[in-house]
């Protein structure tokens, strides 16, 4: 079942001519894009390519200038239609202490569904639940700004589960966290897509494609190829001209293989590639 889809989609802002006359920047332009349900969705690509532009757009944040935009068949262009949709697609964005906006991490994830004027009752059983899914329930009655980057991106995610979404997008959510908090981040959104909930990944770490089910490449805000982490992979001339690099061991398996060695290109995980390398070696 499809629940994004969008067709021809453009949006432009105002930029200023050098002689001081109104134009337009390109956002995104001529983006034609589905995602299905259950999907795992990795887009990627330089700063300004329109990544976020383009997840703006999924909730209704943008209206498209050209195009339409759907989500689970809903015209995010039609006021009418934008609290269903918003109820459907949590954002979490890239720096978690903007999110942040209580004192206390419970009252923090209770504030999405307090807004769409869900009980009492049923807002304690969400917050509880959501930190669950997390991994954060210990933390309930901490500051959220006592945390490290990835806690509070987490408990981000939880607010954004707490509105109970089918649809999670992730714009750039750990380009400011280290490694750990990187990992911390990740390792929630696979184990939300595993339980069933359909989850867009926007991100300029390669790395954290690996296991996607899909990749969407944006150059200067069109989309340039969408296939599966091998097939981006594999394009050295289009990850060049979008300003990206494949995850060294992806490199070095693609280097091997072009060597003469018997390995998968596929291959993008170190200790397996390692020991297709000694299996070669023995020969």
């Amino acid at each position: 079942m499809e629940v994004i889809n969008l067709n021809n989609v453009s949006y432009y802002y105002k930029a200023y001519n050098d002689d001081g006359t109104v134009g337009s920047a390109i956002g995104v332009e001529g983006v034609t894009l589905s995602v299905n349900e259950g999907a795992f969705v990795a887009l990627v690509g330089h700063n300004g390519c329109g990544k976020s532009t383009l997840a703006k757009l999924l909730n209704g944040l943008l209206i498209p200038k050209g195009g339409t935009v759907t989500v689970f068949g809903l015209d995010t262009a039609k006021k009418e239609n934008i609290f269903e949709i918003r109820k459907n697609v949590g954002m979490v964005f890239q720096n978690p202490d903007n999110q942040m906006v209580a004192s206390i991490v419970e009252e923090d994830v209770a504030f999405g569904p307090e807004n769409l004027g869900v009980p009492q009752k049923e807002i304690v059983e969400r917050v509880n639940e959501a930190l669950e899914q997390v991994g954060m329930t210990e933390f309930a009655k901490r500051s959220p700004h006592r945390l490290s980057g990835g806690q509070k991106q987490r408990i981000a995610i939880a607010g954004a589960l707490a509105i109970r979404p089918k649809i999670l997008v992730l714009d750039e959510s750990t380009a400011m966290l280290d490694p750990q908090g990187r990992k911390e981040v990740l390792e929630v959104a696979h184990r939300l897509n595993a339980q069933g909930m359909t989850v867009l990944l926007i991100t300029h770490f390669m790395e954290e494609v690996l296991d996607c089910d899909q990749v969407v490449v944006m150059n200067n805000g069109h989309v340039v190829k969408i296939g599966t982490p091998t097939e981006i992979f594999q394009d050295k001339r289009l990850l060049e001209d979008a300003g990206l690099r494949a995850p060294r061991t992806a490199e070095l398996a693609r280097a091997l293989a072009e060597a003469g060695f018997d390995v998968s290109v596929r291959e993008t995980d170190a200790l397996k590639l390692g020991g297709d390398v000694c299996r070669n070696l023995q020969k």
